[in-house]
C-alpha cells in the first residue's frame, strides 16, 4: 500500500478556521520544516512550532535580565543596556512568557479552538515582538564592537 504524501500547506489551507497566510507564517516559524506528518493535530503542532520561537526569545532575554556570574557573555552584554532599556526588556519578557505559558496550558488541556486563537493572537503581536528582539540583539551585538575588556582578571584555566 502506497503511503500518501502529507502536504502541510494544503492541509493548513483547508482548515475551517481563518488563520494567517501559510507562506508568511512559514517564513517566520519554519512550519513546513517542522516534521508534521499528521493532519489530526495540525493546529496543535503549528502552535508548538510557533511557541518554540517564543521560548527561544525568552531564553535569550533571561540571560540578560537574570544574569549569572557563570555566564560571562551575558554579564558582558548586559553592561551595554541602561536601566530604562532593562525595564523595557523585562516588560517585553513578561509578554512573551504569557504566550509561552498559554501554550503550556494548551499542552496540558488541548483545545483546537484555543490553538487557533493562540496562533492568531500571537501573529497580531509578532511584528512588535520582532521589532523588540531586533533592538535587543543589535544592542547585544554592538556590545562586542566596543573597546572593553571581557572581564578583568578572568581565569582561563
Amino acid at each position: 500500500m502506497k503511503e500518501e504524501k502529507f502536504d502541510i500547506k494544503q492541509e493548513y489551507n483547508i482548515l475551517k478556521h481563518k488563520l494567517p497566510n501559510f507562506n508568511e507564517l512559514d517564513r517566520e516559524f519554519e512550519i513546513s520544516s517542522a516534521n508534521i506528518k499528521d493532519k489530526n493535530f495540525l493546529l496543535r503542532n503549528i502552535r508548538r512550532r510557533i511557541n518554540d520561537k517564543v521560548i527561544f526569545y525568552c531564553r535569550l532575554i533571561e540571560g540578560l535580565i537574570y544574569p549569572s556570574t557563570n555566564n560571562i557573555i551575558n554579564m558582558f552584554e548586559l553592561k551595554s543596556f541602561n536601566e530604562q532599556e532593562k525595564e523595557n526588556i523585562s516588560k517585553f519578557y513578561k509578554k512573551l512568557m504569557q504566550y509561552e505559558r498559554e501554550s503550556l496550558t494548551l499542552d496540558v488541556n488541548p483545545d483546537e479552538k484555543k490553538d487557533f486563537d493562540y496562533i492568531n493572537k500571537l501573529w497580531k503581536d509578532w511584528q512588535y515582538f520582532k521589532k523588540e528582539m531586533l533592538k535587543i540583539t543589535e544592542k547585544m551585538k554592538a556590545s562586542w564592537e566596543k573597546e572593553d575588556k571581557l572581564v578583568k582578571d578572568s581565569y582561563f584555566g
